[in-house]
């Protein structure tokens, strides 16, 4: 109590001295009271209880994880008070106090660990505990006690184990086993399912090994924890699995982790438009489909700096999206940035590459290439590049044709993206892209002849 009293008259003067000095307090040197020594300050010590690793498949209903706090340089009488628990120092976890410690439940523990580290293999994880402590004095003072922080070591329960193959069982293909969807391995335990609705859907996951006989076993199909999940991302469940569920007709791209046993879905759309303060947020440009690839688009354009821009799945308002939802890859040096519309830095032309699912917008420098007979080469090289204007009505030009044969023109800006899949031609004085569509008309150029692009009224030719 004595300490008390010498700090609240401490605290007394200097209220004091500022009241008397305030007009000349030298602020660049500001005053301050000696800090407490730290080897008084008030603490709390936990100690870790569990000296094995606490086993989801094994532990009792209850666990106790630290002892209660240990109060260090505090009045004599003082109680500690626990107002928090702390995993990995953020997230909080439901406790009570048994027996001289805190315990939890091992089914709260299990669901906090499954979300910070959204996953729910079978994994031994080192977490680590705190909590937040006070010291309540005899005479009703509550004094913060910074404690110590201990770990303790968990493990999930073991999931199915990952397989081969898994398929999709639903409304928008079929529910046994011959009409399920395939999903696309991507490898690490990810696979994928792109799908096409006309309406509300119902389905499940299927993995290879509840195919029996040719019918489905259903006590193997996974699922949702709860039926008609129209969650965009959440867990995959084994035990009782219920139905996920899309509410709306439309494209989706489906994805499952199955080593971490997560879900997610998103729209896929079929058309992008871009428009912006060049265009009076009126005229939407139109971006072109990469062959193949569901839901990305790409556009060669010239950006001005300054330059606001947005896009939306239609020529027109309505599920618009801009700086807030994209991640932004620069790899042209354009300083794209913004919270709400896209916000252009430096000025020139660029092939803006634009994943809409994912919600990435990537920029590359604006190279198109000349390839196959005309350009003596059916690979992209630097030799067949186009020159790019100065200015954004300006033309790109292409090298002399060496031969006389097909003219074939492509932008390549992604190594895992096939040159054709990004490819167009000149037709009727207009350039004319490949998007999804099948293989394009051909037009002959004449040795020594070059091809003139201008992107930004969408005409080329040959001369």
């Amino acid at each position: 109590m004595k300490k008390l009293a010498r700090y609240a008259g401490c605290l007394f003067a200097a209220l004091a001295l500022t009241a008397c000095d305030e007009d000349y307090t030298d602020w660049a040197n500001p005053q301050t009271n000696p800090q407490e020594n730290p080897a008084e300050a008030v603490s709390a010590v936990i100690q870790a209880l569990p000296e094995a690793t606490i086993d989801r498949e094994q532990a009792p209903d209850t666990v106790a994880l630290v002892s209660l706090p240990v109060l260090v340089n505090v009045p004599e009488g003082s109680q500690a008070k626990v107002s928090k628990l702390l995993l990995n120092e953020s997230h909080v976890l439901p406790f009570v106090e048994k027996d001289g410690a805190i315990a939890v439940a091992v089914a709260q523990l299990d669901s906090v660990v499954e979300n910070l580290y959204l996953s729910r293999a079978r994994e031994e994880r080192t977490l680590s505990l705190t909590v937040d402590a006070s010291a309540i004095t005899p005479d009703g003072q509550a004094l913060k006690a910074p404690a110590n922080t201990v770990e303790v070591k968990y493990l999930q329960v073991t999931p199915p184990a990952l397989e081969e193959a898994y398929y999709i069982l639903g409304d928008f293909c079929g529910w046994t086993a011959d009409a399920a969807a395939p999903m696309t391995n991507k490898g690490n335990g990810v696979f994928e399912l792109v799908f096409e609705t006309t309406g509300a859907a119902w389905f499940k996951i299927m993995p290879k090994s509840a195919i029996v006989d040719g019918s489905v076993d259903w006590g193997n199909v996974y699922g949702s924890a709860v039926d008609s999940d129209t969650s965009t991302e959440t867990f995959i469940t084994w035990s009782n699995a219920q139905a996920f569920k899309v509410s709306d007709a439309g494209k989706y791209r489906l994805t499952v982790d199955m080593k971490n046993w997560r879900y997610a879905i998103s729209p896929v759309s079929a058309e992008i438009y871009m428009t912006g303060s060049a265009y009076g947020w009126t005229d939407w440009q139109a971006f072109v489909p990469v062959n193949g690839h569901d839901g990305q688009f790409w556009r060669v354009i010239y950006l001005s700096a300054g330059e606001e821009f947005k896009f939306a799945p239609q020529a027109g308002w309505g599920g618009d999206f801009g700086a807030d939802q994209l991640r932004f890859e620069d790899h042209a040096g354009a300083g794209l940035s913004g919270t709400g519309n896209v916000i252009v830095a430096n000025e020139g032309w660029y092939l803006l590459y634009l994943d809409a699912t994912e919600k990435v917008l990537e920029t590359y420098t604006p190279d198109v290439y000349l390839i196959g007979n005309t350009a003596g080469s059916w690979n992209i090289e630097a030799a067949n590049l186009f020159s790019v204007p100065a200015s954004k009505d300006g033309e790109f030009v292409s090298p002399a044709f060496v031969a006389e044969d097909e003219i074939r023109v492509c932008v390549h800006p992604k190594e895992s993206v096939d040159w054709w899949r990004m490819e167009f031609i000149v037709l009727d004085g207009k350039i004319d892209y490949r998007g999804n569509g099948p293989d394009q008309a051909r037009v002959k150029g004449q040795a020594g002849q070059r091809l003139y692009l201008n992107f930004t009224n969408g005409t080329g030719s040959v001369k």
